[in-house]
């Protein structure tokens, strides 16, 4: 009798061979590392996981179930268990003969589907696909159909490069060639369907056909249907998180996938990679991830996979140390591993571990000079030295090698903005954009390069689009609330700054001491002194030097330090306080914030016209 583990086991080995054999090698090497990563003594799993494990047919009894449409149709009638019965039967009967009928073509097809599958692993996508022209077999479909995309992304790739280097800056060739053939690509996929010959690899390619043609919820469909035929392709639930709208709820998604323990590694990367920090700041969807990491945990406690889910959502939530921890533990497990280094090497720089990231930067280019990945270490490293023109050369390397690698476009535009260079900025965050409009730092940067050029109407509307992205997430409040006061638009500044206060708590200081300011600039007088009392409180509990707060990018930009004085904005608060207090009569109360304000003179910080404004009023308490 097989255990739950070594059925999981059999699932995973048969995942990796079916994945690599039709080319799918990053599916395949996502499976192995779980099978790897499985637990070595555990026999069973455990109920509490809540998670079945149950011995399912092969690939080849798997390639055809009812269509997500039939199935949400058929549950939606009240049949009666006679014509259930019957209609189950039925459909049990033409799967069967076309499951028969797939593996009498695939075995005949063998021989050139093998011929076919060292072309591809030579990269002759043309030539693969013409050895497989007459084939009709669903394996030695999806390779030819595959190979004929993946030869258009390689023309495609090789024109965007000819005219980047196109001295006289011509634009790049045409693209309605390829699009014709993801048309056809297309056209003869959505056939096979009508016909009823359409595998789960099959619908996984109509899926990519379709994102590509820019059909993401046509895309979004076929994905969960290649899904519902066979959940241990990895590359199809990436490819799903792709589609997904962030506004989507999460239980109708919920409804919709297989029941296996695939969808806890789904929701888990899901949640960091669509959600990101502000999912896992909120109480729900921080608990709903710990749910689904726990699972995994128990399954495969090995798993480089899951301890990266780990370290990458430290990383979101700005716990920088934790996250170094994790990604350190990772480097000692796997010193050849270059997946992730990119968001290892944006803790360091966050972190302004210098010498770390230039071991991990020394590391990275020793293993592979010609990875994205390795370009965006390096050029993290030379951005750390304020060298902006290198990193910004190393940056454009990684898109050289990958047109669509989202962090290295996103972070050419933060170094542009080092540069004062803004329209280079610009072009950089709408290429992050294009890659991925759910990217809310793209967003944002682009934000920050229109505050910076005093037109806060643009801002605000690209801020509203970072904090649609990332409701919990304060910093996109507060730039949004510093963009509508810019426009003298108070009261929507006030709501923003209040907002802010709901999510994280990093910007918790900023949005005090702005909601401080606007009450009192609209003579609100007893909000404006609740909203100080918390500056004051929160002086009192972490030190004035915490109260120092960001400053906007318009004044960054003008050479203004990134940082207000922390006891300026403590005296300021003491001063309001203490006219406040002696307003009510509470003369007493009055001199004490006074007080701190003359006596902190000493030790610098705040400008000598509070110092004075205490010592008068101070002067005229005691005088009355």
């Amino acid at each position: 009798m097989e255990t739950s583990f070594e059925i999981l086991r059999l699932q995973l080995r048969e995942a990796v061979e079916e994945c690599a054999g039709r080319g799918l090698v990053f599916a395949a090497k996502w499976a192995a590392e779980q099978l790897c990563g499985l637990s070595v003594d555990a026999q069973t799993i455990p109920s509490t996981i809540g998670v079945a494990i149950v011995k399912t047919p092969t690939v080849a009894e798997m390639a055809t179930t009812p269509t997500l449409k039939h199935r949400l149709r058929g549950a939606s009638r009240q049949l009666n268990a006679d014509d259930a019965d019957v209609e189950q039967n039925a459909a049990t009967e033409t799967e069967r003969a076309r499951r028969e009928r797939w593996s009498r073509q695939d075995a005949s097809e063998k021989d050139r589907v093998l011929l076919a599958k060292c072309l591809f692993d030579l990269r002759e996508f043309d030539r693969a696909a013409y050895k497989l022209q007459d084939c009709t077999g669903p394996r030695a479909r999806f390779l030819r159909l595959y190979s004929q995309y993946l030869s258009r992304e390689r023309h495609l790739d090789e024109s965007r490069t000819r005219a980047a280097s196109d001295s006289a800056g011509q634009p790049p060739m045409p693209t309605l060639g390829a699009d014709r053939e993801l048309i056809s690509i297309r056209d003869e996929l959505e056939q096979s369907e009508k016909e009823g010959n359409l595998d789960s690899f099959g619908y996984y390619l109509l899926a990519m056909v379709l994102k590509s043609l820019g059909q993401r919820q046509l895309a979004r469909e076929a994905c969960v249907r290649s899904l519902s035929a066979y959940e241990y392709n990895w590359s199809a639930w990436i490819l799903l998180e792709s589609c997904i709208d962030p506004h989507e709820p999460m239980d109708k998604l919920s409804g919709e996938l297989p029941g296996g323990w695939m969808r806890h590694a789904f929701f888990a990367h899901m949640l960091l990679e669509v959600f990101g920090a502000n999912s896992t700041s909120s109480n729900s969807n921080g608990d709903e991830f710990s749910v689904h990491c726990q699972v995994l945990e128990q399954l495969f406690p090995q798993s480089q996979f899951v301890i990266g889910l780990r370290a990458v959502r430290h990383y979101n939530m700005r716990e920088f140390e934790e996250a170094r921890q994790l990604f350190s533990l990772l480097q000692r497990l796997d010193p050849y591993q270059l997946e992730l280094a990119d968001i290892h090497s944006n803790i360091l720089y966050v972190m302004e571990d210098r010498a770390r990231l230039s071991a991990l930067a020394h590391r990275c280019s020793e293993l592979d000079r010609f990875r994205p990945e390795t370009c965006c270490v390096i050029g993290n490293y030379f951005s750390l030295r304020r060298e902006h023109e290198k990193a910004v050369g190393y940056f454009q390397r990684a898109l050289q090698l990958d047109q669509n690698y989202l962090a290295a476009w996103t972070l050419m535009g933060h170094e542009y903005i080092e540069m004062k260079n803004t329209a280079a900025a610009i072009d950089a965050y709408r290429h992050a954009v294009d890659v991925d409009d759910r990217d809310y730092r793209a967003w944002y940067g682009l934000g920050q390069t229109y505050e910076m050029l005093n037109m806060p109407h643009y801002a605000t509307s690209y801020y509203m689009r970072a904090a649609a992205l990332r409701p919990y997430d304060s910093r996109m409040w507060c730039a949004l609330g510093n963009c509508y006061e810019l426009s003298a638009q108070r009261q929507q500044a006030i709501e923003c700054y209040r907002r802010a206060l709901i999510g994280s708590a990093e910007s918790e200081c900023l949005a005090i001491s702005r909601l401080a300011r606007l009450y009192e600039s609209t003579d609100e007088r007893k909000l404006a002194a609740y909203y100080y009392q918390l500056l004051y409180e929160y002086a009192l509990k972490n030190g004035a030097q915490a109260l120092g707060v960001a400053g906007t990018a318009a004044e960054i930009a003008g050479g203004a330090s990134a940082l207000h004085g922390g006891q300026d904005e403590l005296a300021a608060a003491c001063l309001f306080l203490a006219a406040f207090e002696n307003d009510r009569g509470r003369k007493q109360v009055a001199q004490r914030y006074l007080a701190q304000v003359i006596d902190g003179a000493s030790s610098g910080g705040a400008s000598q016209q509070r110092v004075d404004d205490a010592k008068a009023m101070m002067h005229s308490i005691l005088s009355s």
